[in-house]
């Protein structure tokens, strides 16, 4: 990164960089090399540039979308309406979040290009990581893309350009590499997808920052890139260093992968399309079923496509774990049986193997409150008093059976959030690792009231870490994160 971060801000100052810097690409090559392949992509995606069409842009005020906003705004000939979209999430603290929009909406003034920008109300994210069962990055995903959607359809754009970069896609194929994905998923980002379309993502980071370095053009920075809870900041900021030392070109291995497995995923995607009428594959009211024969004597990349399509139809509330894959597979030349698991039932009946979501039990719940100042919240089944007493945070409430539970937090401010746990929820140690949350309610044999004991996150610095979970409501031990 060129020049120096106000943590407090997100601003970045951006200064020339000395000239000994440019030695091996001069300043005016990196803007055109830049502007240049923004532009083939586009025209390789089927841009017109001699029509009257209006092309979106997706900006967040970060030094990707900042270049390709500039990179945009002097490629498109005057027929060409340059439209850009911004997105405030609301998850980090408001100065930053409300300041990286604004950045935006200041940045498309000047260049005299239309801006809409959309603001999430604090605390709708984290309601959707808890009810989908996702974690807050993803949350914020979704929500992204459906404000997304929403621009595309009333800006009447034709297509939305995305700023992932080179550095993105190696990142991407890193991560679902450690998680085990296939084929498919090792193919990483597509350049284009529906109206989606990605013109930056065979330029790397250093040479966007270049090409705003040299000509002098501030971004904002994400104060949550070092928050290494997150697994894409953990390969970016720890495991990429490493294999820069030990493994010099490594990227470039891992970029050649991607470019194969893109290939392969596509010729898997052919043969499963191939199978959908052999498998009698049929759309159901709550989900998909298909032949369990047919689909039993396909071939074992052919099965898992089609599973993952299956899955991804019925809507699976967390990632669907490659065991659950193994053994559908396993199970396909037998018949009565059943699986469960991401919110998503498998079972075989009448020679037929069905894939839908997990009718949930009554008894099922959660729940979620934003706690902005002092007062009484309805938690759950019980009420919560919230009061600050100097530095400190006291919380107290009582569940019908229990005694009464009064605990203390150090340092919470407003505003947090008093939740039920989610399945990827972590808390910190006593000696700085992070814990996995259903491990310990499963060592404190919580049982079936896992799900009732209360967990606080502090939502009002970065990162938004969990910091208590309050097990004395419920008669068990509380862990409560120092410092």
């Amino acid at each position: 990164m060129f020049g120096d971060t106000d943590s407090a801000s997100g601003w970045v100052c951006v200064f020339f960089l000395p000239p000994w810097r440019f030695s091996a690409i001069k300043m005016e090559d990196i803007i055109s090399f830049v502007e240049n392949r923004v532009r083939r992509e586009l025209e390789a995606f089927g841009v017109d540039f001699s029509s009257r069409t209006a092309i979106g842009a997706a900006v967040s005020g970060g030094a990707d979308s900042i270049a390709l906003l500039t990179a945009l705004s002097r490629l498109l000939p005057e027929n060409c309406t340059l439209k850009v979209i911004t997105v405030n999430h609301n998850i980090r603290a408001a100065e930053e979040t409300e300041g990286d929009a604004s950045f935006v909406q200041e940045y498309c003034r000047k260049l005299g290009v239309q801006c809409a920008r959309h603001d999430v109300v604090r605390g709708t994210v984290e309601k959707i990581a808890l009810e989908r069962g996702l974690g807050i990055e993803e949350a914020a995903r979704n929500v992204r893309y459906e404000a997304f959607e929403t621009f595309i359809r009333c800006s009447s754009v034709s297509c939305l350009c995305l700023a992932h970069n080179k550095n993105d896609q190696i990142e991407t194929v890193l991560m679902r590499f450690l998680s085990g994905g296939d084929s498919s998923s090792l193919s990483g980002i597509p350049k284009k997808r529906d109206k989606y379309l990605r013109p930056l993502l065979s330029v790397s980071r250093s040479e966007i920052e270049s090409y705003l370095s040299v000509q002098g053009i501030p971004y904002r920075t994400d104060s949550t890139n070092s928050d290494t809870s997150l697994l894409r900041n953990r390969i970016r900021n720890h495991l990429m260093p490493l294999l820069d030392t030990e493994f010099p070109g490594w990227n470039n291995a891992v970029w050649s992968l991607s470019q194969k497995m893109h290939d392969d995923a596509a010729a898997v995607d052919f043969l499963s399309d191939s199978a959908l009428e052999t498998i009698a594959w049929k759309d159901e009211d709550e989900g998909i079923s298909f032949d369990r024969y047919f689909f039993s004597v396909q071939q074992s990349a052919v099965k898992r496509r089609l599973l993952y399509r299956a899955f991804t139809a019925a809507g699976p509330s967390s990632r669907v774990p490659y065991g659950l894959i193994e053994r559908v597979i396993g199970l396909s030349s037998s018949s009565g049986w059943h699986e469960e698991a991401s919110g998503i039932e498998v079972f075989c009946k009448d020679a037929r193997i069905f894939v839908q979501k997990a009718r949930k039990l009554a008894t099922e719940s959660g729940f979620f409150v934003i706690i902005e100042k002092d007062g009484m919240y309805p938690v759950g089944d019980c009420i919560l008093s919230v009061s600050r007493c100097g530095s400190d945070m006291v919380l107290s409430s009582q569940k019908k059976g229990f005694p009464k539970s009064v605990i203390s937090l150090a340092g919470l401010g407003f505003p947090f959030v008093c939740r039920s746990r989610q399945s990827d929820d972590s808390i910190k140690s006593a000696d700085g690792s992070m814990k996995s949350v259903s491990k310990i309610l499963e060592d404190w044999k919580c049982g079936s009231m896992k799900d009732d004991v209360p967990v606080i996150q502090n939502v009002g610095v970065p990162g938004q870490p969990l910091v208590c979970l309050w097990g004395s409501l419920l008669g068990f031990r509380n862990w409560i994160v120092k410092g």
